[in-house]
């Protein structure tokens, strides 16, 4: 696959190999491939997990769960 690259992008790989990040453009393009991948789908574990926690705390009871009246307070008046 051939990619042509300019501007911003261009001057970031052009950096990336300079600077030692990477040996080639291909190694840098893979390097933030990687980087992206890792930040994105890495960030949704961590939310599901997250989440997949806060639904077993419900369940063994160690968590309550808030209505809409519970939650909102003195405020739930303002909820029609």
């Amino acid at each position: 696959m051939n990619v042509t690259l300019r501007g911003r992008v261009r001057q970031i790989l052009d950096v990336m190999v300079e600077e030692g990040y990477a040996n080639t453009k291909s190694e840098a393009i893979r390097l933030a491939i990687i980087n992206f991948g890792e930040k994105q789908v890495g960030e949704e574990i961590r939310v599901k997990e997250k989440l997949d926690k806060i639904d077993n705390s419900i369940r063994e009871g160690k968590r309550k769960v808030l209505g809409t009246k519970e939650a909102l307070g003195i405020y739930a008046k303002h909820v029609k």
